[in-house]
């Protein structure tokens, strides 16, 4: 064999392996959907839910009606507008000021950045302080809430003993780049974070969605809050890790049916979401990131590269691909890429035509993976929200 077919041999089991390992991950995880109310509930302790708002005059609306019809008995909104520069503060305000607030919601204006401190965290310290529930529900403002969501999530904390419990929403997927992309970063997570070990006390793997993070307020606060993680842009990671490492039990659920999100709208915002936490969320390592990058487009480009470039060539000097070994191998790993990403397009809800476009999402995330470590190292910083902001130190 020629060391080509050797390397496609060795991507092929290795999709066999990813494949066999995601199997075993699916057997741990909790899938939430919506439920009627049932009656009579246990008394259910007061929920401060907080979330900060830049300049998004777009999505509050929606994010605000929804909270504010949660079927969850005692609960408070607390949103910081974060030095918006659209009509988004007027918006919470005039929310606010209605009666479907009902006194629930409470609007803080924020029109400052303190040094050292990251724009979002910033926010929902202010938040966080407060706050007057026994938990808090940390949230974004580009989401959609089902009105039993906050019920349902206290009681499965409740239920699994966790003093931080996090849930993923859907994404509402309508460009092509999300469609392409997303899926395929969702299935980088899922492998790089295993809700099986996420879950498991004695584990150290630790991930949450900052979508929505609950958490009880006297464990918040005992770990040092917000302010511990001032100099961070993927505040939800190092929610995770700080509760976890600390000895808090933490729980990471999958959801159905009760909350929804758009992230980004086209390419340039896809890029630009995903490099702000790439370089972070990898330990800010270049060898890592590197690493990274080989190893998946090993695995998701060169099968398929190689397939291509062979029936070409075949087609050209006109020799029969079925006596081709490097094609057998190169259509034997490009078809178990193929079996293992489908079952991610489908829980996506996309068409199965978006399986085969793994390997440009590959690519594109590297693009993202390099410009963010580059960028953080040695350029200006990674751009988030109309704030540059430069890697936090070591």
């Amino acid at each position: 064999m020629h060391i080509l077919e050797l390397l496609l041999l060795l991507l092929a089991l290795m999709w066999c392996g990813v494949g066999l390992f995601s199997l075993w991950n699916m057997t741990g995880i909790t899938i939430l959907r919506p439920a009627p109310r049932s009656e009579p509930l246990p008394p259910l302790p007061r929920v401060s839910i907080i979330l900060a708002a830049r300049n998004e005059q777009e999505t509050l609306p929606a994010t605000l009606e929804s909270l504010l019809n949660l079927d969850y008995p005692d609960y408070e909104v607390i949103l910081v507008d974060d030095d918006s520069d659209d009509r988004t503060g007027a918006i919470a305000d005039e929310w606010a000021g209605s009666p479907a607030s009902s006194g629930k919601l409470r609007v803080i204006h924020n029109h400052r950045l303190p040094a050292g401190w990251r724009g979002k965290v910033h926010a929902m310290s202010l938040a966080e302080q407060e706050a007057t529930g026994e938990w808090i529900l940390a949230t974004d403002a580009d989401v959609v809430f089902e009105p039993s969501l906050l019920r349902q999530a206290l009681l499965l904390a409740l239920k699994k003993d966790a003093r931080l419990l996090s849930l993923t929403p859907e994404l509402d997927m309508q460009s092509l780049a999300e469609k392409v992309v997303m899926p395929a970063f969702g299935l980088l997570l899922f492998l790089l974070f295993p809700l099986r070990l996420v879950n498991r006390p004695r584990s150290t793997r630790a991930l949450a969605a900052g979508a929505f993070l609950l958490m009880r307020r006297e464990d918040l606060r005992s770990l040092g809050g917000y302010a511990r993680l001032r100099n961070t842009l993927v505040e939800d990671l190092r929610m995770a890790e700080m509760f976890k490492h600390n000895g808090h039990h933490i729980h990471l659920a999958v959801t159905r049916g009760l909350f929804r999100t758009r992230m980004y709208k086209n390419w340039r915002e896809v890029f630009e979401g995903l490099a702000r936490s790439a370089w972070e969320g990898t330990g800010r390592s270049i060898w890592k990131v590197l690493g990274m990058v080989m190893i998946s487009n090993a695995l998701t480009v060169l099968p398929w590269l190689t397939l291509v470039s062979v029936l070409l060539f075949d087609a050209f000097v006109g020799t029969s691909p079925a006596l081709n070994a490097t094609l057998l191998v190169a259509a034997a790993a490009a078809a178990m890429s193929v079996v293992v990403y489908y079952p991610v397009v489908a829980f996506a809800g996309l068409s199965p035509l978006y399986t085969f476009t793994l390997p440009f999402a590959s690519m594109f995330y590297s693009a993202v993976s390099i410009t963010s470590a580059f960028s953080s190292v040695k350029g200006p910083g990674v751009r988030w929200k109309g704030r540059r902001y430069q890697s936090p130190s070591p």
